[in-house]
């Protein structure tokens, strides 16, 4: 299991909306870990640029990307962000920040370049530093704390089972 993640389908979905990536835009998934992001942005654009540090992730990515037949449309990448990225540093369209080690270097990375992206975080402090930096650089657009709880059957009744809440905070460049 890649740790942090998988990131769900309804944060996804959500994620995905906020950025609105249309058909041709160059789609950056920064922290890709099991490719599901990615996976969805496929039926949204033909050009996406995965990116994760851990050996782990990129195995299961790809994996995960050659099991959805959309192995062709993604460029995997190993190594961190923005280092990796400098060779797409014009085309990269919109993006989703799905780790968030370091991730003051990547926005610096991204405004130059990208219209739009998500920062997805799962703790508090980090979230207020992302808001307050991104704040001080001019690029926040706004903040989301999304709590999703999925139904289940409990004796014959329904009962729900949250998921830990996610942090989201969208940028515009």
């Amino acid at each position: 299991m890649v740790s942090g993640g998988p990131t769900k389908a309804e944060i996804i979905a959500i994620a995905l909306e906020k950025l609105q990536i249309s058909s041709g835009e160059t789609f950056a998934d920064i922290g890709c870990g099991t490719g599901n992001v990615s996976i969805a942005a496929s039926k949204k654009t033909n050009k996406i640029i995965a990116v994760d540090q851990r050996s782990e992730s990129i195995e299961t990515a790809k994996q995960n990307f050659s099991e959805a037949g959309v192995s062709a449309l993604v460029t995997l990448l190993r190594g961190e962000a923005p280092d990796v990225l400098e060779a797409y540093a014009n085309a990269i369209d919109k993006a989703f920040i799905g780790g968030t080690k370091n991730f003051r270097r990547t926005i610096d990375f991204l405004v130059p370049h990208c219209r739009r992206f998500v920062l997805n975080a799962a703790r508090l402090e980090v979230t207020a530093d992302a808001i307050g930096y991104m704040k001080e650089i001019g690029v926040f657009k706004e903040a989301l704390l999304i709590n999703i709880a999925k139904g289940h059957e409990l004796e014959n009744l329904t009962a729900f089972t949250p998921y830990n809440p996610v942090f989201m905070v969208v940028g515009s460049c």
